[in-house]
């Protein structure tokens, strides 16, 4: 008995010691890979606009791989620093994923942007995980991570919420990222749906919807939200229509606009509101 209970430890020990090795493997790969996306920090300017206005910008980033099939996470950056933004909502987001370079893609983007972030996985492999990320220049608070139905076979989805301050005022700013198969988008719009009559505050909604606006599963989403549209009708995504949507609580009097580079697939959806009087 003595025999067996000395195998079980020394067994247990060498399972720490390989867990341990791994990681250091890990950080070591990570620093090694580093160079591939290595992008230098700098100040970002408050955005431009009348008093008591927001900059929003949804994007998905295709986990920084550009239309010339190259992972460049710094153009990404470029191009948030561009739209000048106060809140991104990102999909398509790697986090210490091998094809990136082991790479905490989020906190690196806001790092470099001296932002703040959160981020959700939709789905973890080991170390590795993938999902969808809010970066803001406002302090970040209450966050929240839901997971929605569908996913079976197919990629996992979530919503994220979470709530900044501004003056007096509580708003939530929710990102998800929809399913592409209409069957799972029947499942998680109502579920998406459900989450933004719970929450009790004022709301800005961004993100991947897989749809344009006037399918008939939006419906419900247009009770309760204002949808900014676009300028013209144009597409988000390459070789698709307009999927990627900004909804808010907020009345608007300007349209949403493009902003055209090649760092993704799709491209950055813009718009400003005026939140406060």
């Amino acid at each position: 008995m003595q025999t067996v209970v000395q195998r079980n430890s020394r067994g247990s020990l060498i399972g720490r010691h390989t867990v341990l090795l791994a990681f250091v493997l890990l950080l070591c790969a990570s620093a090694a890979f580093s160079h591939w996306n290595r992008i230098e920090t700098a100040p970002i300017q408050r955005a431009a606009g009348e008093q008591g206005a927001l900059r929003l910008m949804t994007y998905n980033i295709r986990h920084g791989e550009g239309m010339d099939n190259q992972v460049h996470l710094s153009a990404i950056r470029t191009q948030i620093e561009q739209g000048n933004a106060d809140f991104i909502a990102l999909q398509e987001v790697d986090r210490y994923q091998w094809r990136t370079g082991l790479q905490d893609q989020a906190a690196n983007l806001a790092k470099a942007l001296r932002m703040n972030y959160t981020f959700a996985p939709a789905f973890r492999r080991g170390f590795s995980e993938y999902g969808i990320a809010l970066i803001s220049r406002f302090p970040i608070d209450n966050v929240r991570v839901y997971p929605l139905p569908g996913g079976k076979g197919q990629e996992p989805r979530t919503v994220l919420t979470a709530q900044i301050k501004l003056e007096e005022r509580i708003v939530t700013i929710v990102t998800t990222h929809l399913g592409v198969a209409r069957s799972e988008r029947e499942l998680q719009m109502p579920a998406l749906v459900d989450i933004l009559k719970s929450i009790g505050t004022p709301l800005i909604v961004m993100g991947d919807f897989n749809m344009p606006d006037s399918d008939n599963l939006m419906s419900d989403l247009h009770k309760l939200l204002y949808k900014i549209p676009l300028q013209l009708p144009q597409a988000t995504v390459v070789n698709g229509g307009e999927i990627d949507h900004i909804f808010t609580s907020f009345a608007h009097e300007s349209p949403a606009w493009l902003q055209y580079e090649q760092s993704s697939d799709h491209l950055p959806v813009l718009c400003q509101i005026k939140v406060l009087q």
